[in-house]
Protein backbone atom coordinates (compact mmCIF):
# COMPACT_ATOMS: atom_id res chain seq x y z
CA UNK A 1 0.00 0.00 0.00
CA UNK A 2 2.50 2.41 0.79
CA UNK A 3 4.70 1.85 -2.79
CA UNK A 4 1.13 2.19 -4.42
CA UNK A 5 -0.05 5.43 -2.68
CA UNK A 6 3.50 6.96 -3.80
CA UNK A 7 3.36 6.31 -7.15
CA UNK A 8 -0.35 7.48 -7.04
CA UNK A 9 0.76 10.89 -5.56
CA UNK A 10 3.78 10.62 -8.35
CA UNK A 11 1.07 10.57 -11.18
CA UNK A 12 -0.92 13.41 -9.26
CA UNK A 13 2.10 15.21 -9.59
CA UNK A 14 2.21 14.54 -13.18
CA UNK A 15 -1.18 15.96 -14.05
CA UNK A 16 -0.57 18.86 -12.08
CA UNK A 17 2.54 19.54 -13.97
CA UNK A 18 0.78 18.74 -17.72
CA UNK A 19 -1.87 20.56 -16.92
CA UNK A 20 0.06 23.40 -16.11
CA UNK A 21 3.04 23.02 -18.55
CA UNK A 22 2.24 21.06 -21.36
CA UNK A 23 -0.08 23.92 -22.99
CA UNK A 24 3.07 25.43 -23.99
CA UNK A 25 4.16 22.42 -26.00
CA UNK A 26 0.99 21.79 -27.62
CA UNK A 27 -1.41 23.09 -30.56
CA UNK A 28 -0.46 26.79 -31.28
CA UNK A 29 -3.92 27.36 -30.84
CA UNK A 30 -4.32 25.79 -27.51
CA UNK A 31 -5.43 28.25 -24.82
CA UNK A 32 -4.89 27.45 -20.97
CA UNK A 33 -8.48 29.21 -19.59
CA UNK A 34 -10.24 28.01 -22.66
CA UNK A 35 -8.92 24.65 -23.77
CA UNK A 36 -9.51 21.47 -21.50
CA UNK A 37 -7.36 18.55 -20.55
CA UNK A 38 -8.97 16.20 -22.90
CA UNK A 39 -7.67 18.74 -25.40
CA UNK A 40 -4.18 17.97 -24.75
CA UNK A 41 -4.78 14.66 -25.46
CA UNK A 42 -6.82 15.15 -28.60
CA UNK A 43 -6.47 13.67 -31.88
CA UNK A 44 -3.41 14.33 -34.01
CA UNK A 45 -2.11 16.70 -31.57
CA UNK A 46 1.42 17.66 -30.70
CA UNK A 47 2.32 15.94 -27.58
CA UNK A 48 -0.53 14.63 -27.03
CA UNK A 49 0.48 10.96 -25.59
CA UNK A 50 1.55 12.82 -22.73
CA UNK A 51 -1.75 13.87 -21.08
CA UNK A 52 -3.13 10.72 -22.22
CA UNK A 53 -0.56 8.28 -20.62
CA UNK A 54 -1.50 10.30 -17.21
CA UNK A 55 -5.09 9.76 -17.71
CA UNK A 56 -4.30 5.75 -18.39
CA UNK A 57 -1.83 5.85 -15.23
CA UNK A 58 -4.61 7.99 -13.00
CA UNK A 59 -7.48 5.45 -13.54
CA UNK A 60 -5.05 2.75 -12.91
CA UNK A 61 -3.41 3.25 -9.70
CA UNK A 62 -6.43 4.93 -8.58
CA UNK A 63 -8.46 1.86 -8.85
CA UNK A 64 -5.24 -0.15 -7.37
CA UNK A 65 -5.37 1.78 -4.43
CA UNK A 66 -9.01 1.76 -3.84
CA UNK A 67 -9.35 -1.63 -4.36
CA UNK A 68 -7.26 -2.08 -1.26
CA UNK A 69 -8.80 0.78 1.41
CA UNK A 70 -12.07 -0.31 0.22
CA UNK A 71 -11.60 -4.03 0.63
CA UNK A 72 -14.82 -5.76 1.35
CA UNK A 73 -16.91 -2.74 0.22
CA UNK A 74 -18.60 -4.16 -2.78
CA UNK A 75 -20.57 -1.45 -3.71
CA UNK A 76 -18.13 1.39 -3.53
CA UNK A 77 -15.42 -0.84 -5.54
CA UNK A 78 -17.78 -1.62 -8.69
CA UNK A 79 -18.60 2.69 -8.46
CA UNK A 80 -15.07 2.95 -8.37
CA UNK A 81 -14.25 0.83 -11.30
CA UNK A 82 -16.89 2.40 -13.39
CA UNK A 83 -14.72 5.72 -12.14
CA UNK A 84 -11.31 4.54 -13.37
CA UNK A 85 -12.37 2.54 -16.55
CA UNK A 86 -14.27 5.26 -17.84
CA UNK A 87 -11.29 7.99 -17.15
CA UNK A 88 -8.86 5.30 -19.08
CA UNK A 89 -10.98 5.23 -22.08
CA UNK A 90 -11.79 8.96 -22.53
CA UNK A 91 -7.81 8.27 -22.99
CA UNK A 92 -8.11 5.73 -25.27
CA UNK A 93 -10.97 7.41 -27.49
CA UNK A 94 -9.61 11.10 -27.80
CA UNK A 95 -11.67 13.75 -28.72
CA UNK A 96 -11.28 16.21 -31.25
CA UNK A 97 -8.87 18.30 -31.98
CA UNK A 98 -8.79 22.09 -31.62
CA UNK A 99 -8.78 22.83 -35.27
CA UNK A 100 -11.99 21.02 -36.64
CA UNK A 101 -10.05 21.49 -39.84
CA UNK A 102 -7.63 18.75 -39.46
CA UNK A 103 -8.31 15.38 -40.44
CA UNK A 104 -10.17 13.01 -37.34
CA UNK A 105 -12.17 10.32 -36.03
CA UNK A 106 -15.34 11.29 -35.29
CA UNK A 107 -16.34 8.08 -33.86
CA UNK A 108 -13.22 8.57 -31.62
CA UNK A 109 -14.62 11.98 -30.60
CA UNK A 110 -18.02 11.02 -30.01
CA UNK A 111 -17.20 8.07 -27.32
CA UNK A 112 -14.59 10.03 -25.89
CA UNK A 113 -17.72 12.67 -24.81
CA UNK A 114 -19.74 9.42 -23.74
CA UNK A 115 -17.02 8.22 -21.74
CA UNK A 116 -15.58 11.89 -20.28
CA UNK A 117 -19.78 11.97 -19.00
CA UNK A 118 -19.57 8.87 -17.62
CA UNK A 119 -15.98 9.77 -15.53
CA UNK A 120 -18.18 12.57 -13.83
CA UNK A 121 -21.10 10.95 -12.99
CA UNK A 122 -19.36 8.36 -11.17
CA UNK A 123 -16.99 10.51 -9.46
CA UNK A 124 -20.48 12.63 -7.93
CA UNK A 125 -21.72 8.84 -7.32
CA UNK A 126 -18.44 7.74 -5.79
CA UNK A 127 -18.35 10.33 -3.55
CA UNK A 128 -21.83 9.98 -2.14
CA UNK A 129 -21.82 6.01 -1.98
CA UNK A 130 -18.28 6.77 0.06
CA UNK A 131 -20.13 9.13 2.86
CA UNK A 132 -22.26 6.26 3.09
CA UNK A 133 -19.38 3.82 5.08
CA UNK A 134 -17.23 6.72 6.83
CA UNK A 135 -16.87 6.64 10.10
CA UNK A 136 -17.10 9.92 10.95
CA UNK A 137 -19.30 12.82 10.44
CA UNK A 138 -16.96 15.53 9.29
CA UNK A 139 -15.48 12.97 6.60
CA UNK A 140 -19.09 12.28 5.30
CA UNK A 141 -19.46 15.91 4.59
CA UNK A 142 -16.38 16.59 2.91
CA UNK A 143 -17.27 13.50 0.95
CA UNK A 144 -20.57 14.94 0.14
CA UNK A 145 -19.24 18.72 -0.85
CA UNK A 146 -16.72 17.49 -3.02
CA UNK A 147 -19.19 15.49 -5.21
CA UNK A 148 -21.56 18.82 -5.13
CA UNK A 149 -18.28 20.92 -5.65
CA UNK A 150 -17.52 18.89 -8.53
CA UNK A 151 -20.69 18.80 -10.05
CA UNK A 152 -21.17 22.34 -9.86
CA UNK A 153 -18.23 23.40 -11.45
CA UNK A 154 -18.85 20.88 -14.03
CA UNK A 155 -21.98 22.73 -15.04
CA UNK A 156 -19.75 25.81 -15.17
CA UNK A 157 -17.79 24.61 -17.75
CA UNK A 158 -21.19 24.70 -20.33
CA UNK A 159 -22.31 28.03 -19.01
CA UNK A 160 -18.69 29.65 -18.89
CA UNK A 161 -17.12 27.41 -21.46
CA UNK A 162 -14.46 30.54 -22.60
CA UNK A 163 -13.31 29.15 -19.12
CA UNK A 164 -14.19 25.82 -19.19
CA UNK A 165 -10.40 25.04 -19.28
CA UNK A 166 -9.87 26.70 -15.87
CA UNK A 167 -12.53 24.92 -14.29
CA UNK A 168 -11.99 21.57 -15.22
CA UNK A 169 -7.92 22.32 -14.20
CA UNK A 170 -10.03 22.63 -10.70
CA UNK A 171 -12.01 19.64 -11.24
CA UNK A 172 -9.08 17.56 -11.49
CA UNK A 173 -6.82 18.92 -9.08
CA UNK A 174 -10.01 18.58 -6.25
CA UNK A 175 -10.62 15.27 -7.27
CA UNK A 176 -7.78 13.73 -7.11
CA UNK A 177 -6.77 15.58 -4.27
CA UNK A 178 -9.54 13.96 -2.36
CA UNK A 179 -9.11 10.75 -3.00
CA UNK A 180 -5.69 10.98 -2.14
CA UNK A 181 -7.07 12.52 1.03
CA UNK A 182 -9.08 10.10 1.68
CA UNK A 183 -7.50 6.72 0.98
CA UNK A 184 -4.78 8.04 3.60
CA UNK A 185 -7.02 9.23 6.53
CA UNK A 186 -10.37 8.21 6.20
CA UNK A 187 -11.83 5.42 8.40
CA UNK A 188 -14.36 3.24 7.31
CA UNK A 189 -17.15 1.03 9.49
CA UNK A 190 -16.50 -2.77 9.70
CA UNK A 191 -17.67 -4.59 6.65
CA UNK A 192 -20.62 -7.20 7.48
CA UNK A 193 -18.07 -9.95 7.10
CA UNK A 194 -15.65 -7.77 9.60
CA UNK A 195 -18.91 -7.51 11.87
CA UNK A 196 -19.43 -11.41 11.90
CA UNK A 197 -15.92 -12.01 12.65
CA UNK A 198 -15.96 -9.60 15.52
CA UNK A 199 -19.53 -11.20 16.91
CA UNK A 200 -18.01 -15.00 16.78
CA UNK A 201 -14.87 -13.94 18.60
CA UNK A 202 -16.75 -12.44 21.44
Amino acid sequence: MKWSYLIFLVVYGMMILAAFLLPFFSDPEYLMLENTLSELGAQNTPNNWIMNFIFILLGLITFINGFKVLDGFQLQVLVLLIFCVSLVLTAMFMHAPIDRGVVYDSFQNEMHSVFSTITGISFCTYCLVVSFITRWKKQKLLAISVGILVFIVSYLMVVHSDYRGLYERGVYIIAFGWILYSYKFYEYVFTKKEYFQLINKN
